[in-house]
C-alpha cells in the first residue's frame, strides 16, 4: 500500500496493524451484511500535515478532566497554536481480496471540547470494528478539538461564536478526510464513490454539515471573529481540487446550523434521535444550555441556536427527498448504549449501511420510525440525592466515580429508597444489577 509522503517515523507508525477481532467466515454470508473478516488496525494515519490546533489549555481544563473523567479541551485563545497533523486510524478486513470496498469515516462525540478517535465509551471503536468484520474500510478520525474560554473567579463563559469557530473547524476537518480518502482510493483499496459518514453527537453534527455546507459562505458571518485568526476556506488543509462531500449519512442525535443549506440536496441520510435530548435538541435549541457545575465552579455555555433531527426530517419530508429515521419518543442524548435500545439503534445503521453499500434504495420517506422509550428502571429522585427502582428485589448496586472507583456498595429492592446525601458534589456512575448503568450529577 502506497501512502501519500511522510516522515519515514511517522509512517512507521501508521503501518503498526493489530488484530482486534476473529470471526470465522460462513460463504452463505453477504458482504456489508454479515460479519465475514477479522479485523486489522492501522492506527495513527495522517491525512492532513501542518494543521493549526489550539495549543494555550486553560487552568480550567484540568479541573474540568478531573470532573468529568475524560480529557476536556479548553483554551485562553485562539492566536497560541500549533501546526500538527490530523490523523486517523484504519480498520480493514483482514485477508481481504475485494479492491472497491465501501468507506465508512467515523466521528466521534463530545461536544467539541472531549471524545477520541479510540473511544470506547462512545463506541467509536465497536463501531468501525464491527463496520471493517463486516467488510467495509472503516476510519475513525481525530478531528480537532477545543474552545476557548473567558471569565474568571469560578465563573466561566463559552461564547456562542468561539462554539461555531471550533464546529466550523471540525468541518474542515472531516471534509479533509473525505478528500484524502477520496485522493488515496485505489491505495485503500476503496470505491470514491461510496464513501459514507456515521456521527454521534458532535460528529454527528459535523457529519450532516459535511453533505450540506457547501462553503464558508455558509456559515454565518460572524465565525470571521475581530481579533481571532482567519479560520480560511472549508478545504484550506490536506488534499486539494477533490470534492469534500461524502455519499451518504447517519446521524446519531444531530443537528445542523441552519435549515436552508440543505437546498434540494439529495444525499442519503439516517437520522437517529431521542425526543427528550436536552444535550442536542431533538427539536430547535441551544446545547448544552444548562451549562456545566462542578463544586463551586460555573461554566457557562452559549452555543449557537441548532436544529435537530425533527426539523431536517421536516425539511426533506416536504421536499419529497428519501432518507430514513428512527425517533425514540422520551428518550434522552445517546441512548445507543441503552439496555432497550442499543441493539436497535446498531441495527438500524449497519441496514442502512448496507443498503447504501449493496446500492439498493433506502426506505421511502414515509415509512419514518417512531418508537416509545419505556419507563426507566431506576428513579432518581430530585437533585439526585436519592434512587429508587421500579422492579427487582435484592439487587447489588454500586456508586463509582467517573474513575470506576467505588464510592458507595449495597443492595436495594423495588419500594426502597438509597440515600446518596453524604455523597460530595461531583459526577458518578451508578450502576444496578441487571440494569443499564446511568450517570448522574450532584450539585448543592
Amino acid at each position: 500500500m502506497i501512502f501519500p509522503t511522510v516522515s519515514t517515523k511517522r509512517l512507521i507508525a501508521a503501518l503498526i496493524t493489530l488484530s482486534v477481532s476473529a470471526v470465522s467466515t460462513n460463504a452463505a454470508d453477504i458482504r456489508y451484511k454479515d460479519r465475514l473478516f477479522s479485523v486489522e488496525k492501522a492506527v495513527d494515519v495522517p491525512f492532513a500535515e501542518d494543521v493549526p490546533h489550539l495549543n494555550s489549555l486553560h487552568q480550567l481544563a484540568p479541573i474540568a478532566s478531573e470532573a468529568t473523567g475524560y480529557e476536556v479541551f479548553l483554551y485562553n485563545n485562539e492566536k497560541d497554536v500549533k501546526k500538527k497533523p490530523l490523523l486517523m486510524d484504519i480498520y480493514t478486513p483482514k485477508g481481504d481480496s475485494e479492491k472497491n470496498r465501501a468507506l465508512v469515516i467515523v466521528s466521534h462525540g463530545g461536544a467539541m471540547v472531549a471524545g477520541a478517535k479510540d473511544d470506547t465509551y462512545q463506541q467509536t471503536v465497536n463501531y468501525c470494528d464491527s463496520l471493517a468484520a463486516r467488510g467495509f474500510v472503516a476510519a475513525s478520525i481525530q478531528y480537532r478539538r477545543g474552545v476557548s474560554i473567558t471569565g474568571k473567579n469560578l465563573k466561566y463563559n463559552i461564547d456562542s461564536v468561539d462554539f461555531a469557530r471550533s464546529v466550523y473547524r471540525g468541518v474542515q476537518d472531516v471534509s479533509t478526510a473525505v478528500r484524502f480518502m477520496r485522493k488515496y482510493s485505489d491505495q485503500f483499496g476503496i470505491d470514491p464513490n461510496r464513501i459514507y459518514l456515521v456521527g454521534n453527537s458532535s460528529g454527528a453534527i459535523l457529519s450532516l454539515e459535511n453533505i450540506y455546507a457547501q462553503s464558508e459562505a455558509d456559515f454565518p458571518s460572524y465565525i470571521k471573529k475581530s481579533g481571532a485568526p482567519d479560520l480560511g476556506d472549508l478545504n484550506m488543509y490536506g488534499e486539494q481540487g477533490i470534492d469534500p462531500h461524502a455519499n451518504g449519512v447517519v446521524a446519531l442525535w444531530g443537528a445542523i446550523h441552519n435549515p436552508n443549506i440543505i437546498g434540494d440536496n439529495k444525499t442519503p441520510i439516517l437520522l437517529v434521535h431521542g425526543t427528550a435530548d436536552e444535550t442536542v435538541l431533538f427539536k430547535t435549541g441551544r446545547p448544552l444550555s444548562e451549562g456545566v457545575s462542578v463544586d463551586m465552579l460555573k461554566l457557562s455555555i452559549n452555543a449557537p441556536t441548532l436544529y435537530g433531527s425533527f426539523v431536517i426530517d421536516s425539511v426533506l419530508t416536504a421536499k419529497n427527498i428519501e432518507h430514513e429515521t428512527y425517533f425514540v419518543d422520551g428518550a434522552e442524548h445517546e441512548f445507543y448504549d441503552d439496555y432497550e435500545y442499543g441493539s436497535k439503534v446498531k441495527n438500524k445503521v449497519f441496514d442502512f449501511l448496507y443498503k447504501l453499500a449493496s446500492f439498493e434504495t433506502t426506505t421511502a420517506i414515509k415509512t419514518r420510525t417512531f418508537a416509545q422509550a419505556p419507563k426507566a428502571a431506576i428513579q432518581m429522585e430530585p437533585g439526585n440525592l436519592r434512587f429508587s427502582l421500579n422492579r427487582g428485589n435484592n439487587l447489588k448496586y454500586a456508586i463509582m466515580d467517573l474513575r470506576g472507583r467505588p464510592i458507595m456498595t449495597g443492595k436495594v429492592s423495588v419500594g426502597e429508597s438509597v440515600d446518596l446525601s453524604q455523597l460530595s458534589n461531583g459526577i458518578y456512575m451508578l450502576r444496578v444489577q441487571g440494569m443499564q448503568a446511568i450517570r448522574f450529577s450532584i450539585t448543592r
